[in-house]
């Protein structure tokens, strides 16, 4: 009996603390949605405030003392300034300029803790782009917290602040994966004039660092300009590392630049099977009939993805149906297996069996039908 009570004693407290914790939770949530409620209404408020003064320039209605530094406030701003362009944006910028909402910003980043208020202001200051930010952003684009170095870099994207892009660039070494990725969003943003910076950053570090040249070259990529085809083909002469060959190989077949397809012809021969197969496909994108050959001979390389990439290629090129069915009844059981899956992915099974329904089927729809039965 003197062993169960302790037991009770013991079951009875758990019980109490459980309940006082979800009530505890309860009261939490109930609190932090209160707090939602209110801040929504805030902001909901200084919108209607900030977008009388944006409207009528000398406006008259009192804005709060301590705006400022009251979250829904800028908040409200940033939702009013995705909403503006001309003059009415202009009218907005002198409304922060009065307030002191940059200042207040900027004296937030800079402080050391919280890490929290830091990023808000990191992220309102990227959102209201306004140039008297351009200084601190800068400085932050080495901050400690990785995603201030990202806010950082899309405040001064969003401002197309070009002398902000060197700057960025020299960091794509030295920045995590992460970093580096959103580092590559903002100079997208910037378009053709992040080209010479990032090339220079390629022919000078490619040599020396993989990550980096890589992921400079995947932006120069998506950022489409011709500029950067002769630079790049120049890295590929150089003997880059392989990781960097094969960026540069993707980059040249993004860019469809018809400059680029004798190197990339030359590549299809490279020892390395990786970068042969990049190139094949890269020749794909050009569309380059001169590549028919170089193509047509990849269909016999030895490396399954080698083989499987030229026959895709050559679906996509005019002419390189022919190649794909000569190479679908020789005696190449590789390559034969290689042309039929391209085929198949075209849609050639299918047209070939529409035409022999119709009583138009040629000599090849019947071969393709076949092996395809067969199974090879």
């Amino acid at each position: 009996m003197s062993l169960i009570e302790p037991i009770q004693f013991a079951t009875l407290v758990v019980l109490v603390l459980n309940a006082l914790g979800v009530a505890a939770l309860i009261i939490l949530k109930a609190i932090n949605r209160s707090r939602r409620r209110r801040a929504e209404a805030r902001k909901r408020s200084h919108m209607r405030l900030i977008s009388r003064h944006v409207a009528f320039e000398h406006s008259t209605d009192p804005v709060p003392a301590k705006a400022a530094t009251d979250p829904a406030f800028i908040d409200a701003l940033i939702d009013v300034r995705n909403a503006l362009a001309g003059s009415d944006l202009e009218n907005l910028e002198r409304l922060v300029a009065r307030h002191g909402v940059v200042d207040e910003l900027v004296s937030d980043l800079r402080r050391s803790f919280p890490k929290v208020k830091r990023l808000r202001a990191a992220m309102a200051l990227a959102e209201l782009a306004d140039d008297e930010a351009v200084p601190v952003l800068l400085e932050h684009l080495d901050d400690r917290e990785p995603e201030i170095r990202v806010q950082a870099a899309r405040g001064l994207g969003r401002m197309k602040w070009t002398p902000a892009i060197d700057a960025i660039v020299a960091r794509f070494g030295m920045e995590t994966p992460w970093v580096r990725a959103r580092f590559a969003d903002t100079l997208i943003g910037f378009g053709s004039a992040a080209t010479w910076p990032l090339v220079a950053y390629v022919t000078v570090n490619h040599r020396h660092e993989t990550a980096g040249p890589v992921a400079a070259i995947r932006t120069l990529a998506a950022i489409g300009d011709d500029e950067a085809v002769k630079p790049l083909i120049e890295v590929l002469h150089a003997g880059a590392d392989p990781e960097v060959a094969i960026a540069v190989i993707e980059a040249l077949g993004h860019l469809e630049n018809p400059m680029a397809a004798p190197v990339l012809r030359s590549a299809t021969r490279d020892a390395d099977w990786r970068i042969r197969a990049k190139a094949v496909t890269a020749l794909g994108l050009l569309a380059d009939t001169e590549s028919l050959e170089d193509l047509a001979a990849a269909l016999h390389d030895p490396e399954w993805w080698v083989r499987r990439n030229a026959a895709a290629a050559l679906g996509v090129i005019p002419g390189g149906l022919d190649r794909l069915y000569e190479a679908l009844t020789g005696r190449d059981h590789p390559a034969s297996e290689a042309a039929i899956e391209a085929l198949v992915d075209i849609g050639e099974l299918a047209a070939a069996r529409a035409r022999i329904e119709e009583g138009n089927g040629r000599t090849r729809d019947h071969d393709l039908i076949s092996v395809a039965e067969a199974g090879r």
